[in-house]
């Protein structure tokens, strides 16, 4: 059936049968099929962004709670429209929320701790964390401000802080914090390590702050804070595990501040750079799009330097004068908003010397300006009301290339404007749409834009929710079926490299115990970090990546390669078996990659033309296995490991190879040439 169907702004028309089933073989499909590349030095070139990541903060507690690794929920007493959620007294004090003589302007409530009389046995107040705390054997650096009121004493001048299991039975480390010094009405930031000598069997723990016997009186708190250690040692950074699942995908390119939350739930609550600056008490913060609150912890700079932390190219978001309650900032007063971004710009990317934004940044520790290729204007811009991003696109791109000519432009939505330098396509579907859309990218103009794929995945297993595939029957998970329909896809973003920047599975982070969105690439909780069937595709796909395309043609005897023509069956794909070939020039290693539909298995001769080389390959496979239907196979946090990466060597002789690619798999072979 013909259907037009709307993909996130950017619509397309495609003939679609939509399948219930897995696809079956049709009329030139065979089980074994011969593949002939043509090796080369020169041609169509690959860009190192093509497989990226985003960074869509807040949905799913994916940073504060997730990547952020402060391991304190609600320290500066900000959620629920500030609160103590999360915090709990023991002992003979109570806790209650203050406003009085505040932190600072940005932080304007505090936690205050009361003693009526004179304490006859320890007590204090405790956080239980992002429901729980991985406790293990390191140092976690802590800190908190500190304000005694008058005529407040604490017996001995210390109090001690640390990590206790929930029973209150064991405490895995802790500190002593002297007060003494400290006088009544005066904030004191206070900061100590806790060393923790041996691990603890759960996360059921929580962080204290402990008064000793013989203290009385009103102690005011805030801004608490209990870090690990962070990856690559950054001050305020990010969560080893998570961030090393985001690096092990050799991502290109990240996308940053992604998706809704940097439109923000209104206009004053939307992503303001310069509010994520410096001393975490100078942050405000905001309302979260998806959930809770955004303590902004993780920054503009500490984003910048998690992206070259994981080698990934940033494509910064910047926001475009529309919000998620439906207003758009008028025409007449986007001038603002448009300065608001030239500064962004100018912080992260101008000389630290001759500029006063680049000193500012140099102010803040970061001298080295951070290298900035593109910047994309806005997020979904298709949502606006009265399409208000014909008139905000123009206004923000025209100032914008005018003062950075070196940077690409993404403009996220159609419009009554000029054709964008480049655009960016979502996409969350059923897998025969990923399957039937591999040549989309082929019928492009190459005189249009340049595409970003920013937003993709299979979110509903069943294809015959084509034309509602975000309404009932959810994945919960991505599945080994879902991964290999999200291949077919990828495979299309390489065979087109000229015309795409590249493409992005999103979202990317789930903590598991505050889900606002299914699927996601990367599930984790309190302890553990489970990479997913579509995480899986994408590393052995991105890992291997070549910069330059080959000419590959398939055949099964029906037609002979010198017949296929480009789109034509055989270039690319043959029945259910889809492939490209490219380069690595770097170490002259070839790279096929291959997405099997396929109900059978298939075998793939491949004759390297012009080729006597002789040597050993490696293949990597993702499948669900003989005789397993790959939609019943998710890798979660009960079964980690249902699908991993199988390798295995492949022989080379005279430019000869053969390999079996599964049925409903992904297989990536290299080969040095």
């Amino acid at each position: 059936m013909k259907i037009s169907l709307s993909i996130f702004g950017f619509m397309i028309v495609l003939l679609a049968t939509v399948s219930v089933a897995w696809p079956s073989s049709n009329s030139i499909r065979a089980n074994t099929v011969s593949l002939n590349i043509q090796d080369a030095t020169t041609g169509q070139s690959i860009p190192s962004t093509m497989h990226g990541v985003i960074l869509e903060t807040n949905i799913n507690r994916g940073d504060d709670g997730g990547l952020y690794a402060e391991l304190i929920y609600n320290r500066a007493f900000q959620e629920r429209s500030r609160s103590l959620d999360g915090w709990a007294s023991y002992g003979s004090g109570s806790i209650n929320l203050v406003t009085d003589q505040p932190l600072s302007s940005a932080l304007p409530a505090q936690l205050k701790f009361s003693l009526a009389s004179t304490s006859t046995a320890v007590a204090g107040f405790m956080n239980f964390g992002f429901n729980g705390m991985k406790v293990e054997a390191q140092t976690y650096n802590s800190s908190f401000f500190y304000k005694p009121l008058a005529g407040a004493s604490v017996a001995g001048g210390k109090l001690t802080i640390g990590l206790k299991d929930s029973n209150s039975q064991i405490t895995y480390g802790s500190a002593t914090v002297d007060v003494s010094s400290v006088a009544a009405g005066s904030w004191v930031n206070f900061i100590s390590l806790i060393v923790v000598p041996s691990a603890a069997p759960s996360a059921k723990n929580y962080f204290f702050v402990e008064f000793p016997a013989g203290s009385k009186g009103d102690f005011e708190f805030n801004l608490i804070s209990c870090l690990p250690p962070t990856y690559n040692g950054r001050i305020n950074g990010a969560r080893k595990d998570i961030a090393q699942a985001f690096a092990d995908l050799k991502p290109g390119f990240i996308r940053l501040p992604g998706g809704n939350d940097l439109e923000g739930p209104s206009i004053p609550e939307r992503f303001i750079w310069n509010e994520t600056l410096g001393p975490l008490q100078s942050r405000p913060g905001r309302r979260g799009s998806w959930i809770g609150y955004n303590t902004e912890g993780f920054g503009i700079i500490e984003l910048m330097t998690f992206a070259e932390d994981i080698g990934a190219s940033p494509v910064l978001a910047v926001y475009a004068g529309y919000s998620l309650n439906g207003s758009s900032v008028p025409k007449d007063e986007l001038q603002p908003y448009i300065d608001e971004v030239i500064n962004e710009i100018d912080f992260l990317t101008a000389p630290a010397i001759g500029n006063r934004m680049g000193a500012l940044r140099a102010h803040f520790g970061r001298s080295e300006p951070f290298v900035i290729k593109y910047v994309e204007i806005g997020n979904e811009d298709w949502f606006s009301p009265g399409g208000t991003y014909s008139y905000r696109w123009p206004a923000f791109y025209n100032a914008l290339s005018q003062r950075f000519p070196n940077i690409t432009f993404i403009a996220t939505a159609n419009g009554n404007f000029k054709t964008p330098p480049a655009q960016d396509d979502h996409d969350y579907q059923v897998p025969q749409f990923f399957i039937q859309n591999f040549r989309r990218y082929e019928t492009v103009s190459r005189t249009g834009p340049k595409v970003l794929i920013g937003e993709f995945s299979v979110v509903n297993d069943d294809d015959a929710h084509m034309n509602n595939p975000l309404e009932s029957d959810r994945l919960l998970y991505p599945s080994v079926r879902s991964a290999v329909a999200e291949s077919v896809y990828r495979i299309g973003f390489e065979r087109n490299s000229d015309i795409v920047i590249g493409g992005c599975y999103a979202p990317v982070l789930e903590n598991h115990n505050y889900v606002q969105w299914t699927p996601n690439l990367i599930l984790f909780n309190t302890s553990m970090v489970v990479r997913s069937t579509s995480y899986l595709a994408q590393q052995i796909i991105g890992q291997n990546l070549g910069n330059l395309y080959l000419n590959s043609t398939a055949s099964n005897g029906t037609i002979a390669h010198e017949k296929v023509q480009r789109g034509e069956e055989g270039d690319g794909k043959l029945g259910n078996l889809y492939f490209v070939a490219t380069k690595n020039t770097g170490s002259n290693t070839l790279i096929i990659k291959f997405a099997n539909v396929d109900p059978n298995d298939i075998t793939v001769n491949t004759q390297i033309q012009g080729s006597s080389a002789s040597s050993t390959g490696t293949i990597y496979i993702l499948s669900a296995g003989s005789g397993v239907d790959p939609a019943t196979v998710f890798n979660t946090l009960e079964t980690p490991n249902a699908a991993s990466i199988k390798t295995a060597p492949v022989s080379v002789s005279n430019g000869q190879l053969s390999v079996t690619i599964p049925s409903w798999g992904v297989a990536v072979v290299t080969v040095p040439l």
